[in-house]
């Protein structure tokens, strides 16, 4: 349902009644995915200050937890992306990351927005930036659904 009433309003976010509600325990602190996936390895990117950008290669691998204590600290050189994905014998990738499938039991692999759709790959994107932040013009060659659970974000589409 479009929860926008005002035609004059520039904010059109779409709220979906569905059931997603399992990621209702993300939303206000870090208390549940520390608990579920505090130990849990993962790669983060790394930019030497706020000024610099994402995406240029410079990752560390650390524990969530320890992810999660930069976040709350406000720091914002620190983002967690995509993750690597393991792949079976055929060549075949997982749908997300060990990382992620600690979380899983949180939400739908195939919520009813998508139809029929197939997942192809599930990950979470978490970071700090107080003057907000771009990927950077790209094309994505699956489908998107973001989520969005706290703060906000852009997107400028093109056709």
């Amino acid at each position: 349902k479009n929860n926008n009433n005002n035609n004059n309003n520039n904010n059109n976010n779409i709220l979906v009644d569905e059931d997603l509600h399992g990621l209702d325990k993300w939303k206000n602190d870090n208390e549940h995915l520390r608990k579920c996936a505090g130990k849990e390895q993962v790669m983060v990117e790394v930019r030497s200050n706020d000024n610099d950008s994402f995406g240029r290669g410079n990752e560390k691998r650390m524990s969530f937890h320890t992810f999660l204590d930069l976040v709350e600290g406000g720091d914002s050189k620190h983002y967690l992306t995509t993750q690597d994905v393991a792949a079976n014998d055929d060549g075949q990738p997982d749908l997300m990351a060990d990382f992620m499938k600690t979380l899983k039991d949180d939400f739908p692999l195939r919520p009813k927005l998508i139809g029929n759709l197939v997942p192809q790959n599930i990950n979470i994107w978490m970071g700090n930036n107080r003057d907000g932040a771009s990927s950077g013009l790209h094309h994505d060659y699956h489908d998107n659904l973001y989520i969005v659970l706290r703060g906000q974000k852009n997107f400028r589409l093109y056709r």
